[in-house]
Parts: structure tokens; C-alpha cells; sequence
């Protein structure tokens, strides 16, 4: 059975070419891997960015085994369709907003609805595989919010948010590769 990774970005946008660069050579690793983009301040909704994330899904060769990365707030909404589609069979949370009482600005809460409405409805436990990987130090997504309860923790020994995203999608892809197509024990 092969493992194909759905991808789902956080609040940065801009970054979404670089992203794509980064996640094409993935593939060096054996990684097949479909992008969701999605435009986190259009203003849509929590259900409609998960209709993308569906889509992504669905675009997987049939019999794949389904594993979810969700990037920063993307973790939110890979968590939530992980309860919702059983074709799911991991979430990779990467320096992700995972918990329901992660503080989030109010700001930020009125220019993406979605993340909002993800982040008040998160549950707390999931029937899932989850493997949060995390930075050791973010001041972003604290330490404290970035792990869901049970999750197979994973530290990356380095400082800052964006950076351990960075390189986790370059450096260290071949080991976020490894974690997507491990199988459960």
C-alpha cells in the first residue's frame, strides 16, 4: 500500500510557491504528495477550506494509505477532517495550533474565521494516529498547544516557528518523509 501525503499550509500565504518547491522534492524520499492551498484570509469559512482539504484527499491513488500533514494553524483543519473522513490513517501536526485553548489574538480570530471557528471546536482526544512534531522553542505555537494529548511527540532542536517549518520542509524532509510512511505499531 502506498502513502500519500495531503499537505496543508498555515497562515503564511505568501509562501505558498516555496512550499511547492519544497514539497516537490519530497518525492527524492518516496513521498507522493498533493498541496491544499488555501487562501486563509478569503474569509471562508471552517467547512469550506476542509472541502479543500477533501479534494486534496481525493486525489490520492485509491487504496492509499492517507496521512495528513498540517502545517502551523493547518493543524487545526487537518485534526478536524482526521474525525470526519476515516481514510485518515495519520496526522502529522507541524508546529500546528492542536489544542482547543490555544490563545489566538482577536485580530487574527476577525481576519481568518476559519482558524477561529477550528481552534473553538477542536476536540481534545482523537481516534488517530498523530504525531506532532515541534520546534524547541516557538513563541508562536507554544510548546504547550502544539502537541494534541496522546500524540507521539517529536522535537526538532531548533529556535523559531518559521525556521523549524522551513526545515522540516527541506532538510529535514527525509524525515518527515520517514514519519508519514511508518507503520503504526
Amino acid at each position: 500500500m502506498t502513502t500519500h501525503i495531503v499537505y496543508v499550509p498555515g497562515l503564511g500565504d505568501g509562501y505558498h510557491r516555496l512550499r511547492l518547491i519544497a514539497l516537490f522534492w519530497w518525492k527524492l524520499w518516496g513521498a507522493k504528495v498533493t498541496p491544499a492551498k488555501l487562501d486563509w484570509y478569503d474569509g471562508r469559512d471552517m467547512d469550506q477550506k476542509m472541502s479543500v482539504i477533501k479534494a486534496a484527499i481525493d486525489k490520492a491513488p485509491p487504496k492509499s494509505r492517507i496521512v495528513l500533514v498540517g502545517e502551523s494553524a493547518g493543524a487545526t483543519l487537518v485534526l478536524h477532517t482526521a474525525v470526519n473522513d476515516k481514510r485518515v490513517a495519520r496526522v502529522i501536526t507541524l508546529c500546528g495550533v492542536a489544542r482547543p485553548d490555544t490563545p489566538i489574538s482577536a485580530m487574527l480570530r476577525r481576519k481568518v474565521p476559519a482558524l477561529d471557528q477550528a481552534v473553538n471546536t477542536l476536540p481534545e482526544h482523537f481516534d488517530v494516529d498523530i504525531h506532532s512534531v515541534r520546534a524547541a522553542v516557538d513563541n508562536v505555537v507554544r510548546h504547550r498547544y502544539s502537541s494534541v494529548i496522546g500524540s507521539k511527540r517529536h522535537v526538532i532542536w531548533s529556535v523559531g516557528h518559521l525556521i523549524t517549518i522551513v526545515l522540516c520542509l527541506t532538510v529535514l524532509a527525509p524525515y518527515m518523509v520517514h514519519i508519514a510512511k511508518q507503520q503504526e505499531k
